[in-house]
């Protein structure tokens, strides 16, 4: 008798699938008793048969019935088949078409060729989705104290912490680090290479990392100890916290700023690129290769400049200017004052929106008195992030040696901050590099 054992588990949040596996032994251990074999095994783990999403083995152990390949059906018990009445009416209409018999470990016989047997079926469908739901209510009754007390509540465990919201050391510094590469003006792709190359990889699918993955991470408010239930921040945790708070908020300001969208959204393999100018048209260089030579070029060809030549003229510039400008100063900024200007108005906009539920304020006055603490509230989050960016140069005690560490894109970005290069059109015929015809004006 050709003979299908059916498994399921609906958690298995480290892949273990011992759960299954166990399953599997019992159902085996059934069939060879009664003497079925040509057995297929059609396993889903980590589905919930009510959780309404899609379970790819059931579905193809029926198209299997339904093809007349399945004479016999083992499972661990009932409840481990039928995930809603309306399947299980799809189920019970099939077996009985097919004349497929059904054996369970735990619960017996299901013989839905029968109404009595059909009742049975339903009986314990009914069951076993009353139980799953009370479950439900209980975990989130629970979740919700936990979420109150500031206790940790993560259904799935987030990049840098253990499922009881510990750290894992090495991914917690790779998130500060990452946090204080975007501070200093890095990129998220940037930031994806990293991680990729020291071997990290996402919790969820175990894919490599790229900038929205990257994003999401670095936004996540666990990292920075706030509790977040049902997709709100609804308080601090009791954890210690990876990053700061005013660092998390400030790289969100950041990363949401609409003027990023228009900066360069590549990352630099050379720092002139799209940084310095044009001395004709005023148009921003780009690289050109001939061979092993690279330049800087105009796109419409009025100057053509060696590009380490350049690149070490101006490097120079900039590293003998913060040399004779260096002042001693904090590397932490002192924003406490905006933090709390900052908390209260998101006191104030909940006390808003508390009087209009109660019927003291009209939809205009809500309306008028939000939109102006929000205009507020944003303009003190533009200006804890401008406070809590950093230079990628600052506590280096070495300025020649840090800035050729940082990378070419960091080097485009502290230049383009500090001046503007301009590249002016040298005599024809002219190849040796003439610092003369570099142009350098400080912001």
């Amino acid at each position: 008798m050709s003979t299908a054992i059916y498994c399921r588990i609906s958690s298995d949040p480290r892949g273990t699938e011992l759960g299954v596996d166990r399953q599997e032994q019992d159902c085996r251990k059934l069939a060879e008793t009664l003497g079925w074999n040509n057995i297929r095994v059609f396993v889903d783990n980590d589905t919930s048969a009510f959780s309404g999403k899609r379970r790819p083995q059931y579905e193809e152990m029926l198209n299997a019935i339904e093809a007349g390949d399945i004479q016999g059906l083992v499972a661990w018990h009932s409840d481990r088949l039928h995930r809603s009445p309306i399947e299980l009416e799809r189920f019970i209409e099939l077996v009985d078409k097919q004349r497929v018999e059904i054996r369970t470990v735990t619960s017996g016989t299901l013989d839905l060729s029968t109404s009595a047997g059909r009742m049975v079926a339903r009986i314990l469908g009914s069951v076993a989705r009353q139980e799953s739901e009370h479950s439900s209510e209980r975990r989130k009754r629970a979740n919700d104290q936990r979420a109150a007390a500031g206790e940790w509540v993560a259904t799935k465990t987030p990049f840098g912490f253990t499922s009881d919201g510990l750290h894992v050391e090495s991914e917690a510094q790779a998130i500060r680090s990452a946090t204080a590469e975007i501070l200093a003006g890095g990129t998220l792709r940037g930031v994806a290479r990293q991680w990729n190359a020291a071997g990290h990889r996402t919790r969820t699918t175990g894919q490599e990392w790229g900038g929205t993955t990257v994003r999401r991470v670095l936004l996540n408010p666990r990292h920075a100890g706030m509790v977040v239930h049902r997709g709100d921040v609804v308080g601090r945790g009791q954890w210690e916290p990876i990053v700061d708070r005013d660092d998390q908020l400030a790289v969100e300001a950041i990363l949401s700023d609409p003027a990023r969208r228009n900066n360069v959204s590549f990352e630099r393999k050379y720092q002139g690129t799209q940084v310095y100018r044009c001395g004709v048209c005023g148009k921003r260089v780009q690289v050109h290769r001939a061979g092993e030579r690279v330049s800087y070029a105009c796109l419409d060809r009025h100057v053509r400049r060696n590009q380490g030549a350049l690149d070490d003229y101006i490097s120079a510039i900039v590293v003998g200017h913060l040399s004779s400008q260096r002042v001693e100063v904090s590397s932490r900024p002192d924003t406490s004052a905006m933090s709390t200007r900052r908390d209260g108005l998101r006191v104030r906009l909940d006390e808003l929106a508390a009087l209009f539920a109660s019927g003291v304020i009209d939809a205009s006055q809500l309306a008028r008195g939000t939109g102006d603490l929000r205009a507020e509230l944003e303009k003190v989050e533009r200006q804890i992030a401008e406070a809590r960016q950093v230079s990628p140069l600052d506590g280096e005690s070495d300025l020649t040696a840090a800035w050729e560490r940082l990378s070419p894109d960091a080097r485009g970005k502290v230049i383009d901050a500090l001046m503007t290069v301009t590249i002016q059109r040298a005599p024809r015929g002219q190849k040796r590099f003439l610092p003369e015809f570099i142009d350098v004006e400080w912001k």
